[in-house]
């Protein structure tokens, strides 16, 4: 398993990945079925590449790309101390150390540059990402109740963070 940057190139790559998780029977990510084009995943990791405040990586094993893992700062500039984090791991690939090696580059990246706070946002039903963050030394901060729609059922959004410096 391999975590490098990110590359224009790797758009089809990352449009199949993230389209594979959205078709799941059980959502966890806000990108529906159908969604996931390969310019939006082209614009995703230029932008990324322009913005020294942002990072983009993928997880690689044999050649193939099995994950992905983007950091964006907040923007707004009272919490620009805060990236959020988004996570897509294949099905076939979750449970063998993809995600943790993601997450371990994310967050040298984030202490190296000035980062203080890691965010996300999960599906509640989704236990198995739950309990990776939290190994991972997430958080959960809150709840926002009946966030999100995915067709005619709502779905809550689990807040959590990490920090990665003391807060007074």
């Amino acid at each position: 398993m391999r975590v490098r940057g990110a590359r224009p190139r790797d758009a089809r790559a990352l449009a199949r990945l993230v389209e594979s998780v959205a078709q799941e029977p059980q959502p966890t990510l806000l990108m529906l079925p159908g969604e996931s084009k390969a310019r939006l995943w082209r614009r995703r990791v230029a932008a990324a590449s322009r913005d020294f405040r942002s990072l983009y990586v993928v997880g690689m094993v044999d050649g193939e790309l099995v994950g992905d893992l983007g950091l964006e700062r907040d923007p707004h500039p009272c919490s620009e101390h805060v990236v959020w984090v988004g996570v897509s791991v294949g099905r076939e690939w979750r449970g063998l150390g993809v995600g943790s090696a993601l997450l371990r580059t994310a967050v040298g990246w984030a202490a190296a540059n000035g980062v203080e706070k890691l965010a996300l946002g999960v599906f509640p039903e989704n236990t198995r990402a739950l309990a990776f963050y939290e190994r991972h030394g997430f958080a959960r901060e809150g709840c926002r109740r009946a966030h999100y729609r995915r067709g005619e059922r709502y779905h809550d959004e689990a807040l959590m963070a990490r920090f990665l410096r003391p807060v007074s």
